[in-house]
């Protein structure tokens, strides 16, 4: 079945600023989804029997004075098991959908009986995509409107307002979703009157109205106003500023708010568990910083991220977590110079006391920062030099649009300074002197970056070794590093074969040929070219390095697996930087499809121009589908394909097995095939 959707309905569109946040990379906090969060299981049974001892004590008709205890007690439960339903209605409480989709369901009945979950998660979604907006758009808005003396009346009523912001969306709701929320009314209505009608009305209001409702206060100052209030960034302008952390007696505030003191780290990576929200902030601290987050300590004086830095040096309120996130140090610009028209390559000055720090394996990368503008961009490139050569540089290639490569390409110059974290990666390469192994590359474009460092430094450490690269660009003058592998080539004669792939010149008369810089084939590298040749058996037992675009990785995957190569000895890199745009050779391979989506049991056709992610292509069609952090961590835009195919740029959210099964995340693919399926219902 296919659905006509109203193309007057804007709130399901992306707006300019949406689509460019939505491209928009963000620091992956390296946080494992446990199969179950038994803290958030822990929460949810304390809350429980605290809810039983407050209740028999009411029940047990003891001195009215009890209720001094009981009524806190029992505001406590609401405020606690919000964050049970919180982290369900994102998923958080574990990899299985299922235990969210109960706990969501028993823990609702303590904070808003008269809610369904489905519609809570629905609405406080709608607060995440449209964070500072009007109260219209964002329903967490009422907690801010009005005079100060208004104020804790609208906390107390945030969840009735709830009831209001929904109302007009019923007849586009789902039906189901619906259902469920008159049955819940019909059973509490119920409840509640058969409570009043039988004597129980007392009960009924202090063991749940008037505690409910100073616990709905109490998490709309905390969730809502708090982390909120004053901030004019929204959602879709910038994220990273449009809600707060609160820093500073972190001992006392960390349990008291259940981690929502760092609830700005909750609204990037949603899907975290809450009490990761410290860990995964220490983690990527530096992205936030560069980006301005805002932050105020425990008592409401903001700080700025300079100020805050200083502040962290004077005080240690949080354990630091083993795992530090590479800080980035200023280096400066020893050499920019020119590889091809549209790529440069940037050499930088390590300093003797850094040099240590500075020391890389061969294929790793380092974050790059600069102020442009104004703004601080930060953006991810592969070392391209051997290991131990002393010399740290990377290269850059101009992308449409691209802010860091566009400032590379045509402003920076030696003398200035960039912002630079030490290597890090797990695409790298250990050297070993003894070793005698034949090492096969496949490079795309950018993608030579990290493997010419490979190659360089596995020949000159390893005298056994022998390497063989397959190298696709568009034409000769599009292939970085050219003159450096014909060097390669001639300084380890013998041990290095390069051959060239130009697509450019495919159909043209003329067949392979020899140059200075290597054998050259006037044509794409596919498929049938590599079983060419995989005929030599010496790549059939070789660790094999791929870099390069989606599809084509996946091709040559499929390829060595026919062939029998271990998985163990092929590694895989994207060479898209997250948050960068697509590279021109990435845009090759992408199509303007026609997109059949499955959301909710109905299908909805949409059209595709191919450099939208399909994410963007479904709202814009109409189509209300599931997303919140939009940068490829949090899940929740999950979608299996089940016709055609995509590239997904990035993915911190899904297992290898998940993406075997058909898996994507939806905010990072973009169709490579004339007609595509998405199913966001399996």
């Amino acid at each position: 079945m296919t659905t006509t959707t109203d193309p007057s309905d804007e709130r399901r569109v992306l707006s300019e600023d949406e689509s460019r946040a939505i491209r928009r990379g963000v620091p992956n906090p390296r946080v494992p989804m446990p199969a179950v969060a038994l803290p958030t299981l822990g929460l949810f049974f304390g809350a429980l029997a605290l809810w039983v001892g407050a209740t028999w004590l009411v029940l047990a008709d003891l001195s009215p004075w009890w209720l001094a205890l009981t009524i806190p007690a029992h505001a406590v439960v609401t405020f606690v098991m919000f964050t049970v339903l919180h982290e369900t209605a994102h998923l958080a409480c574990g990899r299985l959908r299922w235990v969210n989709e109960v706990l969501g369901r028993l823990s609702i009945v303590f904070v808003a009986a008269w809610a369904s979950f489905p519609v809570l998660r629905f609405v406080h979604i709608e607060h995440h995509r449209n964070t500072n907006e009007d109260r219209l758009a964002d329903p967490d808005a009422w907690s801010e409107l009005g005079p100060s003396w208004a104020l804790p009346l609208r906390w107390m009523t945030q969840d009735l307002y709830y009831f209001w912001f929904y109302s007009p969306l019923i007849a586009r709701r789902p039906r189901a979703e619906v259902a469920e929320q008159i049955g819940v009314l019909a059973v509490v209505a119920a409840a509640f009157a058969t409570m009043i009608l039988t004597g129980h009305g007392w009960e009924l209001l202090v063991i749940y109205v008037i505690p409910q409702r100073l616990g709905i206060g109490l998490l709309a100052w905390w969730f809502d106003w708090l982390p909120h209030h004053e901030l004019e960034a929204t959602a879709s302008s910038n994220r990273f500023q449009a809600t707060r952390v609160r820093v500073g007696w972190e001992r006392v505030m960390n349990p008291l708010m259940l981690y929502q003191n760092y609830h700005l780290v909750h609204h990037i990576h949603p899907t975290i568990p809450f009490y990761r929200y410290v860990q995964a902030w220490r983690r990527a601290e530096s992205d936030y910083l560069d980006r301005g987050a805002p932050i105020s300590t425990a008592w409401g004086s903001e700080l700025s991220p300079a100020e805050y830095r200083a502040w962290r040096q004077i005080t240690d309120n949080i354990d630091r977590d083993a795992d530090l996130p590479r800080r980035p140090h200023r280096l400066r610009v020893a050499e920019v110079r020119r590889l091809t028209p549209d790529a440069v390559s940037i050499t930088f000055d390590v300093p003797g006391e850094l040099r240590e720090t500075f020391r890389f394996l061969p294929g790793q990368n380092v974050i790059v920062g600069a102020e442009i503008d104004g703004e601080h961009v930060r953006r991810n490139y592969s070392i391209c030099t051997a290991a131990g050569s002393g010399v740290l540089r990377i290269a850059v290639r101009l992308t449409e649009d691209g802010r860091f490569s566009t400032y590379a390409n045509t402003r920076l110059a030696a003398g200035d300074e960039l912002s630079v974290t030490p290597p890090g990666g797990q695409f790298a390469l250990t050297p070993d002197p003894a070793a005698r192994r034949h090492i096969a590359a496949v490079a795309a474009g950018s993608g030579i970056t990290p493997v010419i460092s490979i190659l360089a430094s596995a020949l000159a450490a390893e005298p056994g070794s022998r390497a063989t690269l397959l190298y696709a660009n568009r034409d000769a003058g599009s292939a970085m590093f050219a003159d450096e592998l014909a060097m390669l080539a001639r300084q380890f004669e013998g041990r290095l074969k390069v051959v060239h792939f130009h697509s450019r010149a495919e159909g043209r008369d003329g067949g392979a040929s020899t140059t200075e810089h290597g054998d050259v084939v006037p044509a794409r590298l596919d498929a049938d070219r590599l079983r060419h040749h995989l005929r030599d058996p010496r790549l059939q037992s070789a660790e094999w390095f791929l870099c390069g675009p989606s599809a084509l990785l996946d091709d040559v995957e499929s390829v060595l697996e026919d062939h029998e190569v271990p998985a163990d000895q092929v590694h895989r890199e994207l060479f898209v930087a997250p948050g960068d745009d697509l590279d021109e050779d990435d845009l090759a391979d992408v199509v303007p499809a026609t997109v059949t989506v499955t959301s909710g049991g109905e299908q909805t056709v949409v059209e595709s121009e191919g450099t939208a992610s399909l994410l963007e292509t479904v709202l814009d069609g109409g189509v209300d589908v599931p997303y919140l952090c939009t940068g490829g961590i949090c899940g929740t835009c999950r979608a299996t394909i089940t016709h055609g195919t995509v590239h997904m740029q990035q993915n911190y959210a899904l297992s290898d097995d998940d993406v075997a099964g058909g898996a994507v995340l939806t905010c990072q693919s973009r169709p490579t095939s004339p007609t595509v399926a998405v199913d966001f219902d399996r």
